[in-house]
């Protein structure tokens, strides 16, 4: 099974676990993998683990020494129970903290994922490697803002899904998956070409959308 495949199949899995309603997209977690393959990133961070569907369907699908070190943000107590059991074995891999402001910085994180909220995202700056992604699930516009302001050479594409809901997921199925917002802080000529593709891709898949309204 490819990791595509496999990622969907972790995916709906959370579709069915408790506490689903505030799970991210599929589109959005097949991004992120795709994003990690790409741009080689060894280490991440994930602000907002929720009940882990991000967490566990890349870790599940990634070999162990694919990525270094899988660190995630979490102090809702309901969500800090889940995550044991829904990330299995993988749970070894992961290391939480309570905030950002917890997070030592040590470690510099190729891609940092904003799916939750945070009083101190001014905190990633000194947590983030040079070259590093900004990854941002959901409609979050004022922490995006804020994020372009403390890297003022970034470089941003809004990637977005043809397909709309499964079935089997806790969304409507009438509407399209949710996308993903990326921020390249100090974008390379890799990342600058890839976010290229990205925006053609973009104004295809909006074309694609309109013709079926």
């Amino acid at each position: 099974m490819n990791q595509t495949k496999k990622i969907k199949a972790i995916y709906e899995t959370f579709c069915h676990a408790e506490g689903n309603q505030h799970i991210a997209g599929e589109y959005a977690i097949l991004k992120l993998a795709e994003i990690i393959k790409a741009f080689k990133v060894k280490n991440v961070l994930e602000v907002g683990l929720g009940i882990g569907s991000i967490a566990g369907s890349i870790l599940k699908a990634t070999k162990a020494d694919e990525i270094n070190r899988y660190e995630g943000i979490e102090n809702n107590a309901f969500c800090l129970t889940s995550l044991p059991a829904n990330l299995e074995a993988e749970y070894k891999r992961l290391s939480i903290y309570p905030d950002l402001n917890s997070v030592p910085d040590k470690y510099l994180y190729d891609l940092i994922i904003i799916d939750g909220t945070d009083t101190n995202l001014v905190k990633i700056r000194s947590l983030i490697s040079k070259h590093g992604v900004i990854a941002i699930e959901g409609d979050r516009s004022i922490q995006q803002k804020l994020l372009q302001d403390l890297f003022p050479g970034h470089l941003t594409v809004h990637t977005i899904s043809k397909e709309k809901n499964k079935s089997y997921s806790p969304f409507p199925v009438q509407h399209w998956q949710s996308g993903l917002k990326i921020i390249f802080i100090e974008p390379t000529v890799h990342q600058y070409l890839w976010c290229y593709k990205e925006k053609i891709s973009t104004k295809v898949k909006n074309l694609y959308r309109l013709s079926k309204y």
